[in-house]
């Protein structure tokens, strides 16, 4: 059983050496989250407001937790780096080595929620998408806050506003609230 649930583990693990690609080459941030922070604060911020929401929590949590986990093998993408669609097809590839030695009716349960979060159609995926901008703009805001130039952080407000919309929803709204500087240099 050990041996099964392992190649899972380990690309758990690994999230937490893969930093943040945009904070690196965009900001030059000089310790930034990984993955793993990001997977984590987007896991407590989608709890809370999935529940306030009524959303199906368990699904998003687990969406949250895998939507980024391939990354543990191709690396953080920053846009440019590869073709969206090099960008699908090497995550598909790794999503499948990690997920291979699950027990059978796990492995069906975590593809098909990943895809879900792929295909970003359903409530719940569309929250989760949602959910990853919201989380980039609160880490922006926090850079923000120890110096880092509102300049270089002005992009990822911006893409986060883009991407969340404004449906007068709590997301939104929380979004609204931070005040970035983006004259600081």
């Amino acid at each position: 059983m050990v041996d099964e649930l392992s190649p899972f583990f380990h690309s758990v693990l690994q999230l937490k050496s893969v930093r943040r690609a945009g904070w690196v080459s965009k900001v030059k941030v000089k310790d930034p989250e990984s993955v793993a922070d990001h997977t984590f604060s987007m896991c407590a911020i989608a709890m809370l407001l999935s529940d306030r929401l009524g959303l199906d929590t368990g699904r998003v949590m687990k969406m949250v937790i895998l939507h980024d986990l391939a990354e543990s093998i191709v690396g953080d993408y920053i846009p440019g780096d590869v073709s969206a669609n090099q960008k699908i097809a090497k995550e598909k590839k790794a999503m499948k080595s990690i997920l291979s030695d699950l027990p059978k009716t796990i492995r069906a349960d975590y593809e098909k929620i990943w895809f879900e979060y792929l295909q970003n159609r359903t409530n719940a995926a569309k929250f989760v998408h949602r959910i990853d901008r919201l989380e980039m703009a609160l880490q922006a805001n926090q850079y923000a806050k120890q110096g880092y130039a509102g300049k270089l952080l002005a992009p990822f407000f911006e893409s986060a506003r883009t991407a969340i919309g404004d449906e007068g929803d709590v997301v939104s709204e929380i979004l609204k609230s931070l005040k970035p500087n983006p004259a600081k240099k």
